[in-house]
């Protein structure tokens, strides 16, 4: 890899990114719902506050990166994630909305520049590892955030302080971002509906898919929140995210490295595996953490396969000056879909937790169903999509 350190630090970014603000991730639904007593239909648009609005605050995120600097867009939106540093002082659920939301809405502007950077530095032939390295890291900081966040609930440490706590590592992450020698100077002007219409048939169809698989990338803390009613443990509850965590790392890493076709790991080790995933928390929820976990798991699977594959297919596909806009896309898609996602399973949650997750089956089986017949009836020689 022609520049692996440029690489690394963006990865580390990532790391020390998530290992700070994972823990507020985790404890979002635990105080919303728990702690200050909100409902679950309630903390179901609050979710959909969180990912789905966010989803405007990538796309601009990458339209920003590309006009002003990705790496100055960056080094802004990952400063502001620290916010949700204070989650743990909120009294009432509207000020737990809030601190999470301004961070994470930022945590999403800063997504797709970053990822652009990462295409500046790399070969097309590299991008399949380095965004697998990226998303190793990225979740491996999260695991670890979420190790020592089970741990210190487990000793009783106060909730307000554990959540401070991620502020150092945040810090972090921000001066290694702002060390990346990539996205320096603005590429492109403004976007005109003309470029968006030219990005390519193939593309768009992508940014559908992904729309579709929105749909089961639920907010975790629904998992989460479903191991706490059946366990009756904040600590098995936080534990089931960490083993989500893990096993998309781990998977993030190897696939990564595997000569798998991007379009076939994305539709059946991503699209089609969460199909299970979302099967299993809704048969299997009722044996406790035995039938929980491994449905963790395999949706963690899902995850990294749909993290490492879409990019690098949308990195062969957008304009190099228009990268930004291309990833901002991506994740514009994925977040409308979570946006739905999270207010519907919100309000079937509130009458049986089973129907969210058999809502969510379904929706990422469309998802899957749109890779296989329409994506591949574009396919031209070579296995390349236009």
């Amino acid at each position: 890899m022609r520049n692996l350190n440029e690489v690394l630090k963006i990865s580390f970014s990532a790391f020390f990114a998530d290992l700070g603000y994972q823990a507020a991730v985790v404890m979002f639904p635990l105080i919303f719902v728990f702690y200050l007593g909100a409902p679950m239909w309630l903390y179901g648009v609050a979710e959909a506050i969180n990912y789905g609005l966010g989803s405007l605050m990538a796309f601009l995120g990458g339209l920003a990166g590309d006009r002003f600097g990705r790496r100055r867009m960056a080094v802004l939106g990952n400063a502001i994630i620290i916010s949700v540093s204070l989650l743990g002082f909120a009294r009432y659920w509207w000020q737990a909305l809030l601190i999470f939301m301004v961070g994470w809405w930022f945590r999403n502007f800063r997504t797709p520049p970053r990822r652009a950077m990462m295409t500046e530095v790399t070969d097309p032939g590299e991008r399949n590892e380095a965004f697998g390295i990226l998303h190793a890291l990225d979740i491996a900081g999260a695991a670890l955030s979420i190790t020592y966040t089970a741990i210190l609930l487990f000793v009783k440490f106060p909730v307000e302080y554990l959540l401070l706590i991620s502020a150092a590592p945040l810090v972090v992450s921000t001066l290694l971002i702002a060390l990346v020698n990539a996205g320096h100077h603005a590429n492109a002007g403004s976007a005109s509906f003309m470029e968006l219409r030219g990005l390519g048939r193939a593309l768009w169809l992508i940014v559908v898919s992904t729309f579709f698989f929105g749909f089961s990338q639920y907010s975790f803390g629904f998992p989460v929140i479903t191991t706490a009613e059946f366990t009756h443990e904040d600590y098995l509850a936080v534990v089931t995210y960490g083993v989500f965590l893990a096993a998309s790392a781990v998977f993030g890493y190897v696939f990564g490295k595997s000569r798998v076709n991007e379009y076939t790991g994305l539709s059946y080790l991503g699209y089609l595996l969460g199909v299970f995933a979302s099967l299993g928390f809704a048969l299997l929820s009722p044996m406790g953490v035995t039938g929980i976990y491994p449905s963790a798991f395999l949706l963690g699977v899902a995850v990294a396969a749909t993290e490492t594959f879409e990019p690098t297919i949308v990195s062969k596909l957008a304009p190099e000056e228009r990268m930004g806009m291309g990833m901002g896309l991506l994740s514009f898609g994925r977040s409308i879909g979570i946006f739905l996602a999270n207010t519907i399973m919100g309000l079937l949650y509130q009458l049986h937790y089973s129907y969210a997750y058999y809502f969510a089956a379904a929706s990422s089986f469309t998802a899957f169903l749109i890779v296989r017949l329409l994506l591949m009836r574009v396919v031209v020689g070579g296995g390349q999509l236009r």
